[in-house]
C-alpha cells in the first residue's frame, strides 16, 4: 500500500478503514530503513499514527510545525521522499530534520525544542495579516513543556486559530524531568487506558449487542471529549482543550482532527498519548538507546568523552570535594547519569532548559558549590546571556563541559558545534580549553576546582588515547628548526596535524590545549624563529582561534605569513565527519599542500 502513495492525494484517496495497514507498512520501511542509514527511531516510530491522521485530514496548504524536528520522518516519506529515504543525513541526501530548502512541505526549520509554538503562532499572524486561509499545527513533545519558550510562546496565542498537538510520551530523550511533567502526568490515561481495553475486549465477546454497545460508548467518549473540557493546566492560556486521545489510533485521530479542523477557530491544545518505539520491542523497552542508532556498519569507540566526564566527577564527590552536577535533559549522553546514579543529591537535572541551567549554576557558585554544567555545544548556545550576564560578570567558578563540539556529522547544520569558541572567547573572565586527549580532559575537569573563575571545557565526543597530560601549556612536537607551525585545536585536528607534519624534517605540530588564553610562550617562539603558521580548528573562522592568533601577531609587530583553516561563514550540511572534515580542508593531501606552499 505504502509504494502507491505517491502524492498527499494518493493517500487522502484511501478509505479511513485503510489507514492502520498503511501505518504498519511505514513502521516496517522505518525500523529496515533507519537500521541502515542511522537516525532517530524511537520517536518517529511512536508518532506514525499522528503522522498520516494529520496529512489524511489537513490539506497540503496547512503548515505543519515539528518542535525539534527528529520526528519528521514519516512526513518525509509521505511527502515524496520516501523513495530515496535511505539516503537520510547522508550529504547530498535528505536531512533529519525539517528544511525547508529540501521541500516546500517542510513548514519551518527546527532542529532545537521548544521552538514550534512560537514559529506556528508567527505563520498564523502572518496568515490573518494577509487575509489568507489556511490552518498551522505545532507539534509539540511533552519535553519541550520544560522549556521556557514553551510557554512564552503560549502566553501570546489568545484569539488566534491555531491548533497545538502535544505528543505526550513521557520522554525527552531521556525520561522527563520537573514539576510541569509531573502536572502533565496527571492528565495521561493511566488506569483509565487499560480499563477501556478490558472494556473493549468484553464487550465485543457478548453476541448481538456487544459490538454496537461499545461503537455507542466510544462515540459518547468522543462527543464529550470534543466538547470544552476545562483543564487547569492550560486554562490560564484560553485554549480549548481535547484530550487525552490515543494517539497511536489513527481511526481516531482522523476523526478529532477532522471534527477540529472544521470547527475551531481559536487557539486549541489536543493531547495525545504516543509510545516512544512502538512496533519495535528493543525501541518500546529502551527509548533512551534507541532514540538515535548508528549507521549500520559505523565503527564504534569503546570509550567516549562522557564517560571520562562522569568518572571524572564521581572521583571529585569520592574526595569531599563540594561540587555538582547539572544537564539540561541529557545525563546518560553527557555523562552525569554516573553522577546521578552514585550521588543523586548533587546530580540536577533541569529539563530542556538550557538558560535556566545555567544561571541556576550561577546561584549554586555564590552559595559556595563548584557546578559543573554538562551541555552539547551546540546547545549551551542557547543560553549565550545567562553565561555573560549571570556567570562572567561576576567571575564565578562555574565550568562548562561543552560535548559534541566541532563537526557532528549526520544530524547537520542546526547541530553542528561551530561557533563555541567564537561566542565563548570574546566574553570576559571566561577561560576556554580543549583538550585533545582523555586525560587532558580528566585532568582539566579535577584542575577546574580549585580555579576561582568561570571555565569552558570544549571536546568532541571521541578524544585521543595518548597519555599526554594537562600542564597549561600547549604541546608541539620536537623539531629543531621549524619554518612552519601546524596549531591544532582538538583531538581530530591534532591527529591529522601530526601526520602530516611527520612528512616534513622543518614543520612542527602543536597540540593547542586552550584558546583563551593563548600560549604565548610559544607564540613568541614562533616570533624568534620567522616561522609560518597554519591555524586549524574545527569551528567558525570569525571570532575563532585563528583570528587570535592572528591579531596576537599583529600586536606583537610580526609580519607572520597565516593561514586560517575553519569553517568560512557557512552553516554545515548534513554528512559525514570526514566528508565535512575534508570540505574544509581538513585532511592529509590538502594540509599537505598547504605546508609545502608556506615552505617555497
Amino acid at each position: 500500500m505504502l509504494e502507491q502513495i505517491k502524492s498527499i492525494q494518493d493517500l487522502k484517496n484511501l478509505s479511513v478503514k485503510d489507514l492502520p495497514q498503511l501505518c504498519a507498512e511505514i513502521r516496517e520501511k522505518l525500523i529496515a530503513d533507519v537500521s541502515q542509514s542511522g537516525g532517530h527511531l524511537a520517536s518517529n516510530l511512536g508518532v506514525v499514527e499522528l503522522t498520516v491522521a494529520l496529512h489524511y485530514v489537513f490539506d497540503e496548504c496547512d503548515k505543519i510545525v515539528w518542535d525539534v524536528g527528529h520526528q519528521c520522518y514519516v512526513h518525509k516519506i509521505l511527502t515524496l521522499r520516501g523513495e530515496n529515504f535511505l539516503s537520510l543525513r547522508s550529504k547530498n541526501g535528505i536531512s533529519g530534520f525539517p528544511d525547508t530548502e529540501e521541500s516546500d512541505s517542510d513548514a519551518f526549520n527546527t532542529g532545537h525544542a521548544g521552538t514550534a509554538i512560537s514559529a506556528a503562532l508567527g505563520l498564523a499572524k502572518a496568515r490573518d495579516l494577509r487575509g489568507e486561509n489556511y490552518n498551522v499545527i505545532a507539534v509539540v513533545g511533552d519535553g519541550s513543556m520544560t522549556c521556557g519558550m514553551t510557554y512564552e510562546a503560549l502566553n501570546n496565542v489568545k484569539d488566534t486559530k491555531l491548533l497545538i498537538v502535544l505528543n505526550d510520551n513521557n520522554m525527552s530523550i531521556g525520561q522527563n524531568v520537573g514539576s510541569a511533567t509531573l502536572n502533565m502526568s496527571k492528565l495521561r490515561v493511566g488506569k483509565y487506558d487499560r480499563n477501556k481495553e478490558r472494556l473493549k475486549k468484553f464487550l465485543l465477546k457478548v453476541p448481538l449487542l456487544g459490538k454496537p454497545t461499545y461503537k455507542f460508548l466510544r462515540w459518547c467518549k468522543r462527543r464529550a471529549k470534543l466538547g470544552y473540557v476545562r483543564n487547569s493546566y492550560f486554562d490560564n492560556f484560553d485554549l480549548k482543550y481535547v484530550g487525552i486521545i490515543d494517539g497511536n489510533e489513527v481511526k481516531d485521530l482522523v476523526y478529532y482532527f477532522t471534527k477540529i479542523k472544521n470547527n475551531v477557530s481559536k487557539p486549541t491544545l489536543m493531547q495525545v498519548v504516543t509510545k516512544k518505539g512502538k512496533g519495535y520491542t528493543p525501541a518500546e523497552q529502551d527509548p533512551e538507546s534507541y532514540h538515535s542508532v548508528n549507521k549500520a556498519g559505523a565503527s564504534a569507540d569503546l570509550l567516549e568523552s562522557s564517560a571520562v566526564v562522569g568518572d571524572a566527577l564521581v572521583r571529585l564527590l569520592e574526595e569531599g570535594k563540594n561540587v555538582a552536577a547539572v544537564c539540561a535533559a541529557m545525563a546518560k549522553a553527557t555523562g552525569l547519569a554516573a553522577v546521578q546514579n552514585v550521588y543523586p543529591d548533587c546530580f540536577f537535572d533541569v529539563g530542556i532548559a538550557e538558560e535556566h541551567a545555567v544561571t541556576f549554576a550561577a546561584g549554586l557558585a555564590k552559595g559556595g558549590v563548584h557546578p559543573f554544567v554538562a551541555i552539547y555545544s551546540s546547545f549551551l548556545q542557547r543560553s549565550y546571556d545567562q553565561i555573560l550576564h549571570d556567570v562572567a560578570i561576576q567571575n564565578l567558578p562555574v565550568t562548562f563541559l561543552l560535548d559534541r563540539a566541532g563537526f557532528v556529522g549526520e544530524d547537520g547544520k542546526t547541530h553542528q558545534g561551530l561557533f563555541d569558541l567564537s561566542y565563548l572567547s570574546q566574553i570576559p573572565n571566561l577561560t576556554v580549553y580543549t583538550p585533545a586527549t582523555y586525560m587532558q580532559l580528566s585532568q582539566m575537569i579535577e584542575w577546574s576546582v580549585g580555579q576561582d573563575r568561570p571555565i569552558a571545557i570544549r571536546y568532541s565526543k571521541h578524544l585521543l588515547h595518548d597519555k599526554r597530560g594537562f600542564d597549561g601549556k600547549w604541546n608541539r612536537t620536537t623539531v629543531a628548526q621549524p619554518k612552519v607551525y601546524l596549531l591544532a585545536v582538538g583531538a581530530r585536528l591534532s591527529r591529522l596535524a601530526c601526520e602530516v607534519a611527520t612528512k616534513f624534517d622543518n614543520a612542527a605540530a602543536v597540540e593547542v590545549t586552550s584558546v583563551k588564553p593563548l600560549d604565548e610562550d610559544l607564540l613568541n617562539e614562533i616570533v624568534a624563529c620567522n616561522a609560518a603558521v597554519i591555524t586549524m580548528e574545527e569551528n567558525v573562522l570569525a571570532g575563532g582561534f585563528g583570528q587570535s592568533v592572528t591579531s596576537y601577531f599583529v600586536k606583537k609587530g610580526f609580519a607572520a605569513r597565516v593561514v586560517n583553516l575553519g569553517v568560512d561563514d557557512v552553516y554545515v550540511k548534513h554528512a559525514t565527519v570526514e566528508e565535512q572534515l575534508q570540505q574544509f580542508g581538513f585532511d592529509v593531501d590538502s594540509l599537505t599542500e598547504q605546508v609545502k606552499n608556506l615552505l617555497q
